[in-house]
């Protein structure tokens, strides 16, 4: 009973924040088939007494609102229609307060991190704070030496946007593709291509993008891929709600736009009783984006929940971590044990990495990155925080360093894939360090080759380039 209250008080609080709509009630409508939004559908929505806002004819769904009602029951009749619920608003993100956030420095006056690692890297903040960029070795001495990424690899960052306004971030600058990137929150599918609707004031969003793609600048820190290129989708408010309608806007926007990654580091916990149209609509989004030859990364929470636990998490599923077809990354710590916090789980954690957690004095043991300056939850350039948010971009651009070490870039490949997200996934988990189970009393189960705190290991960029196993 304790265990139900505790996943029943996170999803309270962390997950449904409202509908997306003050005016009227929301829904997503998923039909039975995908490619076309026929014109007697709209007519059926119309006749219930609903207004079509949003149209996905990829994933064949539909946002629609309506102040009847009866208006779910009404059109659920309608033998197109395999299932529709509300569309409701998730928490996304956690708060500054629970990722431990603190500002970061101001300047490049440091104090060296403990501990005996000695690579370094090319800019100021490298050395006496970004641990965990040394953790997967993404260093002058390890995957900065071999691969640093390519402009025409693509991540996109589905989070709170980017930072552009009044200017563009200093580590986000050269890498960020102002004229792709868009925001998704309370848009059409095309997504709205102003800075002004995308620009990040919350500061989630350029955290994750800067920890991906920081470029080698002389400045602040460095990215784990620092010459891609990277793309801002907002599909969260700058509070860091969002509806998962958004959320699978901009994962067929990066399928038709044939990004290579695309790295989520958010999530809410979905009710499988009653959000089935919202479940179903993820996973189809997750799917058109791989046949499209996008890999998509997913944080897995920081609840420290068991997510493979039937009996607690059985009614609910972490979205978009748990969809198949997502690499769902856990968290570790500066001392390369899982993270205090991080969720973990059998088939559920594919991969780990350095999020960050207070297992050494702060703010050394947090992942140090980019924030927005003007930002309404925490004003700063530069941000510790911890979390699975923190773990995912180590993944994700990590993934990038691969495919510009491996894909096609041939001529003849023109606009497909560069490379299909079967062969990503599996260069990944090949060159992950295994972590085993700690020793002790845990609720850790498998060996070093697969657990469920670490998946298959810990990443790592060097390996991951050279090929090394």
């Amino acid at each position: 009973m304790l265990k139900r209250l505790l996943i029943l008080t996170a999803i309270t609080t962390l997950s449904i924040a409202g509908s997306a709509y003050a005016d009227s009630k929301a829904y997503i409508v998923l039909l039975k088939g995908q490619g076309n939004i026929s014109a007697s559908f709209e007519k059926a929505v119309t006749d219930a007494g609903g207004t079509i806002t949003t149209r996905i004819p990829e994933l064949g769904a539909v946002g629609v609102n309506s102040d009847n009602p009866n208006f779910a029951a009404t059109l659920q009749q309608n033998n197109s229609v395999e299932a529709i619920n509300d569309d409701a608003m998730y928490q996304m993100i956690p708060t500054p307060e629970q990722m431990q956030a603190q500002a970061g420095p101001s300047d490049d006056t440091a104090t060296q991190a403990p501990g005996p690692d000695t690579q370094t890297g090319p800019d100021p903040f490298y050395n006496p704070y970004q641990w965990d960029k040394k953790r997967i070795r993404a260093s002058n001495q390890g995957s900065y030496a071999v691969q640093q990424g390519r402009p025409d690899v693509v991540v996109a960052v589905l989070d709170t946007g980017a930072e552009v306004i009044p200017s563009i971030h200093p580590d986000l600058q050269g890498n960020l593709d102002l004229a792709r990137s868009r925001s998704f929150v309370a848009t059409g599918p095309a997504g709205d291509p102003n800075p002004a609707a995308w620009d990040d004031k919350n500061g989630h969003g350029t955290h994750c993008a800067t920890s991906i793609g920081a470029p080698i600048n002389g400045r602040g820190i460095v990215g784990v891929a620092p010459k891609i290129t990277l793309v801002s989708c907002k599909v969260l408010s700058d509070s860091g709600s969002g509806s998962y309608l958004w959320l699978a806007q901009a994962l067929v926007y990066a399928g038709v736009n044939h990004f290579d990654v695309a790295s989520m580091s958010l999530g809410g916990y979905v009710d499988h009783a009653t959000n089935q149209a919202t479940i179903k609509l993820v996973q189809r989004a997750i799917n058109f984006a791989r046949e499209n030859g996008v890999t998509p990364v997913a944080a897995l929470g920081n609840n420290n929940f068991d997510l493979s636990d039937g009996h607690f998490m059985g009614d609910f599923i972490d979205l978009p971590a748990e969809a198949d077809g997502v690499i769902g990354v856990s968290a570790t710590n500066f001392s390369n044990n899982k993270a205090s916090y991080s969720n973990y789980g059998v088939g559920k954690a594919d991969l780990s990495a350095p999020g960050g957690d207070a297992d050494i004095p702060p703010p050394f043991g947090f992942v140090l990155a980019g924030w927005a300056r003007d930002s309404i939850v925490l004003p700063a350039s530069y941000v510790f925080a911890a979390g699975t948010s923190m773990a995912c971009p180590q993944v994700s651009g990590t993934a990038a360093l691969i495919i510009s070490q491996y894909g096609d870039f041939t001529p003849s490949n023109g606009r497909k894939p560069h490379m299909s997200p079967q062969q990503v996934e599996q260069i990944l988990a090949q060159t992950a360090n295994n972590q085993p189970c700690p020793s002790g009393p845990t609720t850790c189960d498998g060996g070093s080759g697969y657990n469920n705190y670490f998946g298959k290991g810990i990443v790592d960029a060097f390996k991951a380039v050279t090929g090394t196993k």
